[in-house]
């Protein structure tokens, strides 16, 4: 850790344990003494134990019989009415009970799974400064931007031979200062935030931290809706998915007003902490300040455009798919891509149709395939054409006329990749049989057409990497 550097400004609020001596009683506790202490494992998810002394029967257990629910409850508790806390949707886990040796007091323990730990300081001011923390943060090259942190201190030694008589005095002012390259400024409406790197020596070492912070003074704290989409875009472009563990408010002097911890989505932050970056555009070229430049200029229009082409869900599925194996993850990608597509056809869409020589030479083994089950059947003819009538609009089709209606071009292995995915979908891949290095092309060809799609609609004109071809060189989009 920095010496320059005070955690509480730098990081979330559960950096280190955190004991919470007095509990508030509640039907699903045991009653008498008892405290609870709260940390974060491995990868970086919450454990919380209750320690107690009365091994009566509690009701909050987590329930045994198979697809049952229990009932979540919160519990409250306080640390010298200076700090109070809510452990939200708990359930109480294992419990162990611990017997009492001969001159010793042992306290019996339970697990606690709770959603998340809020913490209230005893703060009388408003909130004027909120950071939401995040794990999996972009690399240095992303920052362009000096913080200049002080930290002064001073040592005073005086040394008498009585009382009144000294015979050394020395004062020594010590300070301790460093000048990072850790944050951008990102300006959009009525109010700006800073992505700030979090010092080194504080949060999980596998992990680059990062903070978005908003301030009141800068405009105004977005709410939460607006944060949400703030962090999507963010991730998009850094090409790593933001997992966010936290948030902390300050008042105006820099006081805690309140904490939040919660686990990092997906409960696997290691994993992917240990992926690499996946950005659309080059923002490691040297251009310092590409990364603040991109998401000035895009934000506006995600706004506008997230829930109307429903580019929330695409974004989820593509940190999903990047999660899973190649091949199985294509139907996922394509998920995304069509969550985008049927925003675009229910606001939009003027919509024509597929040229049929196109769709037939496209599709060929598919069609073939539904030609020879149905033929030869009862009124073959009609099931096969309604069977293809269908499945041009279905798919195909919207595909081509939303490519064409965004003005997107698209090539012959762009198709192929979409193609793909309807193997995959439909259970006609032989694993041991499969060329998996074509496959995986595939996987990047698709994720790359994610990547020009999501552009594209967000008005952005200049250069992409291009990960379906060899050597992903920087491709212009318009």
């Amino acid at each position: 850790m920095e010496n320059s550097v005070l955690p509480y400004l730098e990081w979330e609020v559960l950096r280190e344990p955190i004991t919470i001596f007095k509990v508030d009683d509640r039907t699903e506790l045991p009653k008498g003494q008892k405290k609870i202490m709260i940390n974060r494992d491995e990868d970086y998810n919450l454990r919380a134990t209750l320690y107690f002394k009365d091994s009566t029967i509690m009701s909050g257990h987590i329930p045994e019989v198979a697809g049952s629910f229990a009932e979540k409850f919160d519990i409250q508790g306080s640390y010298s009415d200076l700090v109070y806390y809510t452990l939200e949707s708990c359930l109480i886990g294992n419990t162990k009970i611990h017997y009492i040796q001969e001159g010793q007091e042992v306290l019996d323990t339970a697990n606690l799974h709770f959603k998340g730990l809020r913490m209230r300081y005893k703060n009388e001011k408003e909130g004027a400064h909120l950071v939401e923390w995040y794990l999996n943060g972009p690399k240095d090259y992303v920052f362009s931007r000096l913080t200049d942190r002080k930290l002064v201190r001073s040592f005073s030694r005086e040394r008498f031979v009585s009382n009144e008589n000294r015979i050394d005095s020395i004062e020594v002012s010590l300070e301790s200062r460093s000048l990072p390259t850790d944050f951008i400024q990102i300006k959009v409406g009525d109010f700006q935030f800073l992505v700030a790197q979090v010092p080194s020596g504080i949060g999980p070492k596998w992990s680059s931290n990062i903070g978005i912070e908003y301030r009141k003074a800068w405009g105004r704290i977005p709410d939460m809706n607006e944060r949400e989409k703030i962090e999507e875009l963010c991730s998009f472009i850094f090409g790593r998915q933001l997992l966010p563990v936290g948030y902390t408010i300050y008042d105006q002097n820099e006081n805690m007003v309140e904490g939040y911890a919660h686990d990092p989505w997906g409960k696997e932050a290691r994993s992917y902490c240990s992926k690499h970056d996946q950005p659309p555009i080059r923002i490691s070229d040297g251009a310092r300040g590409k990364a603040e430049d991109i998401i000035s200029q895009l934000l506006p229009k995600y706004y506008e455009k997230r829930e109307l082409l429903r580019l929330n869900e695409a974004l989820w599925n593509y940190w999903i798919a990047r999660q899973m194996p190649p091949g199985t993850n294509l139907p996922i990608l394509a998920a995304g891509v069509e969550s985008i597509i049927d925003g675009w056809f229910n606001t939009k869409s003027q919509g024509v149709y597929m040229k049929k020589e196109e769709f037939e030479s496209l599709l060929k083994e598919e069609i073939e395939a539904i030609k020879e089950k149905f033929e030869k059947k009862p009124h073959g003819d009609k099931i096969i054409a309604n069977i293809l009538k269908a499945y041009n609009f279905g798919i195909m089709e919207r595909y081509r006329v939303f490519f064409e209606e965004i003005n997107l071009p698209i090539d012959d292995h762009e198709w192929e990749a979409i193609n793909e995915r309807h193997k995959f979908v439909h259970g006609r891949i032989i694993f041991d049989e499969t060329d998996w290095k074509r496959v995986i092309q595939h996987v990047n060809t698709f994720e790359t057409l994610l990547h020009k799609i999501l552009l594209k609609v967000l008005g952005y004109s200049g250069t992409f990497i291009d990960r379906s071809v060899l050597g992903w060189n920087d491709k212009q989009l318009s």
